[in-house]
């Protein structure tokens, strides 16, 4: 009986979850303050429910961590409503727990990324996921993660993957149509993205290039008058060995002569 309520209580939860945002369009529900819905907030009972149903699955510090953040619940709901749904890779307590000091020194934008690469752009279920092999797409949006395979077991990697960054699917938590939930034994981390170069940047390397190729003709230049001049010495320096030649044949042909006269 105990697997049978565990299910019921998932399946509530995700129910909860798909009615949030169509009772966002029909009107204020009685528990939602008005305040925050003026603000276009998620009323309490679809945070609550979320974080409960990851609680329940052994990730409650990725839960914490999900409510605590700006922006991160909210896409995660606005995705299980969605037609593809979601699925969402929950590290479990001790994972998440060797990460606060991590996740703490990084930006807002950056711990934003964090937890939003976490989840997956469609809700994968176990069998759909022993077919993928490749790459798959995150609710972060720029990033990837890589899905393999190894004596049965699923494991998530970094894209790249020099980043070295691995977890391994421990636990289904709920596998739905439009929630799939699976529990990972590290937390998966962004690979740093490729700086983008400033324009001022690129002005400057546009003038180095320019710079370089200026000095490159003109040594191409100074090179050539080199080889002219060159070429230009070279005939005064045969007529100058023909003129040594003969003056070293000329005192050869007097020093024996001189000799002769010398002992007559």
């Amino acid at each position: 009986m105990a697997p049978l309520a565990g299910a019921a209580v998932a399946s509530c939860m995700i129910l909860l979850l798909l009615l949030v945002p169509c009772a966002q369009g029909q009107g204020q529900p009685p528990e939602a303050s008005e305040e925050a819905w003026a603000e276009g907030q998620p009323p309490e009972a679809s945070e609550d429910a979320l974080t409960t149903l990851l609680s329940e699955g052994g990730c409650g510090a990725f839960a914490a961590l999900v409510a605590a953040t700006a922006g991160v619940g909210d896409a995660f709901r606005e995705q299980i409503a969605g037609d593809l749904g979601l699925t969402l890779l929950c590290p479990d307590d001790d994972a998440v727990r060797a990460f606060i000091p991590r996740f703490h020194s990084l930006t807002v934008e950056e711990q934003v990324a964090a937890l939003l690469y976490h989840g997956l752009t469609m809700a994968y279920s176990e069998e759909q996921l022993s077919w993928v092999h490749w790459k798959v797409s995150t609710l972060d949006g720029e990033q990837m993660l890589t899905v393999c395979h190894h004596r049965g077991r699923v494991i998530l990697s970094s894209w790249p993957p020099s980043s070295r960054n691995e977890a391994r699917i421990t636990k289904t938590v709920v596998g739905d149509d439009h929630l799939a939930v699976y529990l990972i034994d590290a937390v998966l981390i962004p690979a740093d993205p490729k700086p983008q170069m400033s324009f001022w940047g690129v002005l400057a390397v546009i003038v180095v290039l320019l710079v370089l190729l200026v000095v490159g003709i003109a040594a191409i230049v100074l090179l050539c008058h080199a080889l002219v001049y060159l070429c230009s010495l070279l005939p005064r320096l045969g007529r100058w060995c023909k003129g040594r030649v003969a003056a070293y044949a000329s005192a050869a042909r007097v020093t024996p002569h001189a000799q002769g006269q010398q002992e007559h």
